[in-house]
């Protein structure tokens, strides 16, 4: 049923309310007249019951033959909840669908690094050449994602630092009272994430991502450790990937773009089989232990580590 007959309806329901209450209200005039009576109760409220009574014969009449006539009435009667139920369900389908559909186009996904490169800013530089260094940037960004993403589906960037809207934005970036805040500890680097996910047909854009630029680990520093037991035939592979783990989760935490977060162990076969052969043949508790292996900073773009076997986790 369309809007129109909706509103068709609408009119009907009026109108036939109209005519009961009109038919009810003469029936009740007339009899009110012809000063009957009702259960010995006086005229005037013999004509009330029987107007409303007329009233209600000529709405369950009227019911009785819509109910007859229409299967959307006799639905809405009856099987309104088994409808609502069925359209929740139809419509969880479709958001199913629609997700997969989605997720099935996607080509970047959100929190995704776009460009190798970042960006770094020192408190030194003025107000101006901190900007021209950040616009210098962004087009360099924009110009390698139309290079790589729209032979993926992607619609071509129109965005430059030039435009008005473009620069205000930036200008922005820099003036943020956190990246200010930033600048007084040390340098900034700045980075291009993806801010959403984007499908095929998506226009290309993205957001930049700015964190202070100070050693998170100094070189030799302990990051993580896992306690093993000596005298066991103990693979260490499971501990090497939960320090890993760690060691991550910690880096992000004190600043470091997650991107950059990932774990890079310094680790030779002969360094491995060393620390298996002392767990096997050793007694007591030994800690497995990731350490820095240079000085840490967000520019580092990864986190080196060593590992090493000892009998304190520090």
């Amino acid at each position: 049923m369309g809007t129109l007959g909706g509103l068709a309806l609408i009119v009907g329901i009026v109108a036939i309310a109209g005519v009961i209450a009109y038919l009810g209200d003469r029936v009740g005039h007339q009899i009110g007249r012809k000063r009957m009576t009702l259960f010995n109760l006086r005229p005037k409220y013999t004509s009330t019951i029987i107007a409303v009574g007329t009233g209600m014969t000529i709405a369950l009449a009227v019911t009785v033959v819509t109910l007859a006539t229409s299967a959307y009435a006799r639905a809405a009667f009856f099987h309104l909840d088994e409808i609502n139920n069925r359209v929740n369900q139809l419509q969880a389908q479709a958001d199913t669908l629609n997700k997969r559909a989605r997720e099935t186009d996607v080509v970047i996904n959100r929190g995704d690094l776009l460009y190798e490169q970042y960006l770094r800013i020192t408190p030194e530089m003025s107000r101006d050449e901190k900007l021209k260094e950040l616009s210098t940037f962004f087009d360099a960004v924009v110009q390698a994602l139309d290079r790589r993403y729209v032979r993926a589906g992607l619609k071509p960037s129109r965005l430059r630092s030039s435009d008005p809207e473009v620069e205000r934005k930036l200008q922005q970036t820099l003036a943020d009272q956190r990246v200010q805040g930033f600048f007084l500890r040390g340098p900034v680097i700045i980075i291009a994430i993806a801010d959403e996910n984007l499908f095929v047909n998506d226009p290309i854009h993205f957001g930049l991502n700015t964190y202070a630029d100070e050693r998170l680990f100094r070189v030799g520093q302990t990051l993580a450790s896992v306690e093993v037991d000596g005298g066991t035939a103990i693979a260490p592979t499971i501990a090497y990937g939960q320090l890993q783990g760690i060691v991550g989760d910690e880096a992000i935490g004190l600043g470091m773009p997650g991107p950059f977060s990932r774990a890079l162990p310094e680790l030779t076969p002969e360094h491995d089989r060393r620390m298996r052969d002392s767990i096997r043949t050793g007694s007591g508790r030994f800690y497995l232990v990731a350490k820095a292996a240079l000085d840490i900073y967000p520019h580092t773009g990864a986190i080196p580590i060593v590992f090493a076997l000892q009998r304190t986790p520090k």
